[in-house]
């Protein structure tokens, strides 16, 4: 009989204690639907769509990655709002600003993370100046309006939509713009974290990485990608030397011949499948909304002979390709400067992209036998790093989920490792976990304009982006009234 009635105290006990945790969870979305909705979104948007569309006409093209005015711009419109910024040259015109609104002491930041460069542009090829911003069917058109302007004003909104309407903080927000990050960041983000760390020091940061896409690998409504790893850039140079001489006499050793010969046989078949457990487990989330026998495919990618029947289906794009294998792109050639002389020396240039996990010493090895015989030289011109995979639980993680589940329809979100290299791993190896999430809806063919031709978004992508990004820095970041 005394245990049964201690039972039924317990029960009460759990009872009341659940009913008080809804209660304070209902007034906390309270609390910060309120302060959501504080905001007159129209003069935001208004507002944001010229500091863009002024922003975008800096040239900020790398190299020479000069950053200097456009972060003097954004710097005077913070200054203004009474946000405190410092900046950082790490060589002339190489300029990182840091923004500031503080919250408790002893609590780390929510770090809002983009950058100012962008990569050349031939603007012979663009129907619109790349640096006109022209604004056109309801698209700006620029370089750097995808990757990744837009993303450093979505921040920039945010931060004084926070000081404007005197939001109380849990957490205090930073905002960082770097330069250099098309080059590689060693003059940007990974500058400031070995020499400025304590200038910044984030509890976790939102960078680019991730988006969200319409009809992804045939799913109904929208995938949001966030990334929380990335491939590893590893550039190489390669040279190789040979017999000079007239062009009218053809030889052997001609140092062209020898290099393409040599590059046939080492892209001739690209490295074998290796299935990362970041990759397994984004397939494994989104295999119930297959059809067979994709749904079979992907939720089971470790089986035998599984993963080369999904790559011969459902994962046959090259983006899903790329995810599956360490990666040899061959992008420079250059030997040679007269028609009927044979040089002494032809180079070619190779991005390789490398998997977690993956050797990168053996890697090389690997690479230099298969150019086979010859006098060839490797350099690196930028060498893999290691950085630790953010977590897919925890906080920020289902900070974004929640976010994607209240501003966007019919969307989901999955764990992503991108293909190219951002500056969130420089903060992934200082232990901050770092995620690749943009807040815009882009289809392939908007995709494909980064680093390319016509680089736009649309004034709808840019107004829920800062939408976005504000619900996302309240939900982590407001105090709970």
């Amino acid at each position: 009989m005394q245990r049964l009635k201690y039972v039924m105290r317990f029960r009460r006990a759990m009872i009341a204690f659940a009913a008080a945790t809804i209660a304070l969870s209902a007034l906390a979305s309270s609390s910060l639907a309120q302060t959501r909705a504080q905001i007159d979104w129209n003069k935001i948007d208004s507002e944001a769509l010229d500091y863009f569309r002024t922003y975008l006409r800096f040239d900020t093209t790398n190299p020479p990655s000069n950053t200097a005015a456009a972060i003097a711009y954004l710097k005077a419109i913070l200054d203004q709002e009474g946000i405190a910024t410092q900046t950082f040259q790490s060589k002339p015109g190489m300029v990182t600003l840091v923004a500031r609104i503080p919250g408790p002491a002893g609590v780390k930041p929510l770090m809002l993370m983009s950058h100012a460069d962008v990569v050349p542009a031939v603007g012979a090829n663009w129907t619109h100046h790349p640096f006109d911003a022209d604004l056109t069917g309801g698209y700006v058109w620029a370089r750097g309006a995808i990757d990744n302007k837009a993303h450093g004003i979505m921040a920039l909104m945010t931060m004084l939509a926070l000081k404007r309407n005197g939001v109380a903080l849990r957490r205090g927000v930073e905002m960082m713009v770097n330069p250099d990050e098309e080059a590689g960041g060693e003059n940007g983000a990974a500058w400031m974290v070995k020499n400025h760390w304590d200038a910044i020091d984030p509890a976790f940061a939102f960078n680019e990485g991730g988006d969200g896409a319409p009809g992804w690998l045939g799913i109904k409504g929208i995938t949001f990608q966030v990334a929380v790893s990335e491939k590893r850039v590893n550039w190489l140079h390669v040279s190789v030397r040979g017999k000079g001489g007239h062009g009218s006499v053809p030889k052997p050793d001609n140092p062209n011949l020898i290099l393409i010969n040599a590059l046939h046989r080492l892209l001739e078949k690209q490295p074998p499948i290796r299935i990362t457990r970041i990759f397994a487990d984004a397939m494994e989330s989104i295999a119930p909304l297959e059809p067979f026998p994709a749904s079979l495919e992907l939720a089971h990618l470790e089986w035998p002979g599984m993963a080369q029947a999904a790559a011969a289906s459902v994962l046959s794009p090259y983006n899903m390709q790329a995810l599956m294998r360490d990666t040899i792109s061959l992008t420079m050639l250059n030997a040679g400067f007269k028609v009927n002389v044979v040089p002494t020396v032809a180079e070619a240039g190779l991005d390789c992209r490398l998997l977690p996990g993956t050797d990168a010493n053996a890697f090389l090895k690997r690479l230099r036998e298969q150019l086979g015989p010859g006098d060839f030289s490797i350099e690196y011109i930028q060498r893999p790093d290691d950085a630790p995979a953010s977590p897919t639980s925890g906080e920020a993680w289902d900070a974004i989920k929640r976010v994607v589940a209240s501003d966007f329809k019919d969307a989901i979100v999955v764990p992503w490792m991108t293909t190219g290299g951002t500056d969130s791993r420089f903060l992934r190896a200082k232990g901050v976990p770092s995620y690749g999430f943009i807040p815009a809806i882009l289809d392939s063919g908007e995709i494909s304009r980064v680093h390319g031709d016509d680089e736009r978004l649309s004034v709808e992508n840019l107004n829920r982006g800062i939408k976005a990004t504000y619900d996302l820095t309240i939900d982590l970041c407001a105090a709970q009234r």
